[in-house]
This record gives structure tokens, sequence and C-alpha cells, in this order.
């Protein structure tokens, strides 16, 4: 009887069934399989040694033996710990005969198995974004199908970046300084050798090149005032950092009677709640804080520029007065129009154009808070974003109580006649009509303050001023 000793280098196992061997001889084949990287193990093929020599693609093998029957079949375990590779596994199977003295006492059979790389993905990057003229950085990149032969690719820009495998599915990639010099997006691509391919360029394996997005410390501030130590409800309020708007400044847009929550690529929350868009530059951004936003410290305000999100905190109270300025500073000559009741003409306040004691001057502000906290006319939802429509005309809702004004050092509180919206203004930009009282102090810089709510703008803006004729 003859015995047969099978040997195998893993994954490839090889199955052989008792039979007798008289002698082994013949030109024996070399078996080739082939898998795919990350497949089931199906691959098999079946050697007959009775017959005529034939083929390595058929695996027969000629003997005078009876018919011997060998099965070579992949180890599912082993298989699935192989990396895709050009050169193939290989594996031997030694038959070997017993019995009297042969010519021929053992052969080999060589098992070739074929990994096959397939195509990867990549499902996201972290970081998402790098800074212009920064430093090469790491990015991780996750997805599947990864192994010590991927590399990656970035579109559009020749060559390969050679990546630090941390597993099937993610890696590592440094991109290079020279990549980042400039405002771009680099879109990744992960490559395997054929027959695998390139993965698929997505949002998802984008990296943005900016410049940093950030809000200053302090940086959000009431747009009358400057001040940054809390905003109110309703209240228009600028933030200023860096990179956090358009480069081509956007002006306010209304959509359906409300201004448009997003602008130029720019969106932005206060609160959680999301805010109006009145103006948007490179680094200042201007919004309305959303009349559904809480009172209490340590809010949120998330700044969304494209990609690019930039966070602040504020404390928010229920009112934050600020009065406008002609030069927008939020000091010296309030943004004031004088109105002179015998003519019904306005002109704008100043040193060459004071009011007189007994005139009436027009105020602006905002930080008033929630003052009408029904649904307005026309509105729909909310009132956050509401543009004041011409046939709300001779029903503007005002301010109950109304504000405390001083002028000159003397209380005018008695002499506010008016304090509201405006046709055509957001609500929360407030004007206030008030008598110049008699005793008031005079000259090209009379001293004015506005309380609502308890809060005086005295605290904030100390130098806002009037011009009041002698």
């Amino acid at each position: 009887m003859a015995s047969k000793n099978a040997k195998a280098v893993s994954p490839v196992c090889a199955a052989m069934e008792a039979a007798s061997v008289g002698e082994v001889s013949g030109p024996l084949a070399m078996m080739t399989l082939s898998q795919s990287a990350g497949g089931s193990a199906t691959s098999s093929r079946t050697m007959d040694t009775s017959g005529s020599p034939a083929s390595a693609a058929t695996g027969v093998v000629a003997s005078a033996a009876s018919p011997e029957t060998l099965t070579v079949s992949l180890d599912p375990a082993a298989v699935s710990a192989l990396a895709p590779q050009t050169a193939p596994y290989t594996a031997k199977i030694t038959v070997v005969a017993s019995g009297p003295p042969l010519t021929v006492k053992s052969q080999n059979i060589t098992v070739s198995l074929t990994v096959n790389s397939v195509a990867p993905t990549i499902t996201s990057v972290f970081p998402t974004s790098l800074p212009v003229g920064g430093a090469a950085s790491w990015v991780t990149v996750i997805g599947s199908n990864y192994y010590s032969g991927t590399t990656i690719k970035v579109q559009g820009i020749s060559g390969t970046l050679t990546p630090k495998l941390l597993s099937a599915t993610a890696l590592q990639v440094q991109i290079p300084a020279t990549l980042l010099t400039a405002p771009t997006s680099l879109q990744l691509i992960a490559s395997n050798p054929p027959p695998g391919g390139d993965s698929m360029p997505t949002a998802q394996s984008t990296i943005t090149v900016a410049n940093p997005t950030a809000i200053f410390p302090n940086g959000v501030v009431s747009a009358a005032s400057y001040a940054s130590d809390a905003v109110s409800p309703g209240e228009l309020i600028t933030i200023f950092g860096t990179n956090i708007g358009p480069n081509v400044p956007g002006p306010m847009a209304v959509n359906n009677g409300y201004v448009a929550t997003s602008l130029s690529g720019i969106s932005a929350t206060v609160d959680g709640k999301t805010a109006p868009i009145i103006y948007a530059s490179q680094n200042q951004v201007s919004i309305q804080v959303p009349y559904e936003v809480s009172t209490g410290a340590n809010k949120n305000v998330v700044l969304t520029n494209g990609t690019q999100t930039a966070n602040a905190q504020v404390q928010i109270n229920a009112t934050a007065p600020g009065i406008f300025t002609a030069n927008g500073s939020g000091t010296g000559q309030a943004a004031a129009l004088n109105y002179d009741s015998s003519t019904a003409l306005y002109t704008l306040n100043s040193s060459s154009a004071p009011a007189n004691v007994g005139d009436i001057v027009v105020l602006y502000l905002t930080g008033e808070g929630n003052y009408n906290t029904s649904l307005l006319p026309g509105a729909v939802v909310t009132n956050t974003g509401f543009i004041i429509p011409s046939s709300m005309a001779s029903s503007l809702p005002q301010m109950n109580p109304l504000p405390s004004v001083t002028i000159g050092g003397v209380d005018a509180s008695g002499g506010v006649l008016y304090a509201g919206p405006m046709v055509g203004g957001i609500l929360g930009l407030l004007q206030i009509n008030v008598t110049v009282p008699t005793g008031s102090a005079t000259g090209s810089s009379v001293p004015i303050s506005v309380s609502i709510g308890g809060i005086s703008t005295q605290t904030d803006q100390p130098n806002v001023t009037l011009s009041i004729h002698p």
C-alpha cells in the first residue's frame, strides 16, 4: 500500500482521500488559485491521478496506480488575514509512495494563491479643514479595503502620498505644506493596485484649505454700542473674527418679508435658534438675536461659513440697550434727526444743525428686548427678522412702559412721544421720538442716555451726545 503525506503553507490546505499508489510518476502540475481580498474563501481545485498527463490548468497527474483524487481548498480564516500582493502566496503538497523500491519515491505539487485587491472607499476624513500656510499635517482617512499597497492621491495633483496603514478601514496620510499655500479644496482618493482601482472623490473625502475661522475674544457685541457684556432677544449684534464671512461683502437679503437666514454661505445660531443675517463680510457678520432665545449666561453663538464653524458664548439679558452713533463707533454724536414741527422737516442732528429746546429729536437704538410678544400682522410663525410693512404704518406697536431718556442732565422721559419700530425696518431696530426738555444743557456735545428695563446706556456709552442750540 502506498501512503500520502500532504504539506501545505497557510492559507492553502490539502485534503487527500486514501487510495493505493504503487508508484508516483509523470509530470506533476502547478495548481493556481485566485481570491479577492476580503471575499469569501471559495476557490478550490481537484487533481485526478488517472489518465494521461495534462496541463497545469486542469491539474491532472498521470500515474500507473489506481485513480487518486487530491482536493485543494482555501482556509477562510487564514485568507482573511492576507493582504493583496502581486506575487502569489505558495504552498507545497508532497506525495510519497510506499512499498517496494521505486524509481520515483516522491513528487511535489506547488499550489499558488493570488490575492487580488478590490476598490477602496473613503467615508470620512479628519480634520476636514487645514489652515492656509500651515505646516505639513496628518489626516486620518476612514473607509474600507486598505492594505499595505494602498496609496493616496489628490484629485488634480500628480503623484501619490504614502499613508500609514492603521487597519483595513483606517489609515493616516500626511498632507504636504506645498498643498496648503492657498485656499482650495483637496479631494482625497484611495488607490489600490490593479485590479482594485481608485475610490470615488466625494464631499466626504474633501479637505478644505482655508484661513482659520474664529470669533475674537469678546467679539460678539452690540451693533450700536459695541459693548460685549450682554445681548438681548431681538437685538442687532455684530460678530468680529477672522474669515467668518465671504471675501466679497454681502448686503442683507429679504425673502417673503423676512431677513434671510443665509447669506453668501453664512448662517448663524444663537442659543440654538437660527438668526437672520443682516450683513456679512470676511471678518465681520451682523445678525439679529432671535426672539426665541432664553436669558442666561454662556449661551452659544455658532457662526458657519461654508464648511467652517466658529463659536463664542454670550450673556443674554432681557434688555441691553445701545444707541447708534453717527460715525458707527458707539461713541460721540448720536445718529439722530431733528424734527421741526412748524415745517414738518427733518434734519440730521449735528454741530452745524443743532436741535432747539422744545424740538423733537429722533433716536435709533437696539437691545430693547422682546416688548411685543404677540405675532405681528403679516408675520408667519415668528417676529424674528420680520420687516415692518407699510400696512402697519397706523398701527405700529409701542413699548410699554416707555423708555426713560435723559438729555443734558435733565429727565426727558415725560417727553417721549413714541418708542417702537419703523416702517421698512426690522423689528429690533427701535425708534424713539423725544422732546428736548427745558433746562437741558446746550452745545455741540450734550450727553444723552436711555434706560430700558432698568439698564442704562450710560454704563456702556457714557459719551454719546446730541447737539443742542443755546
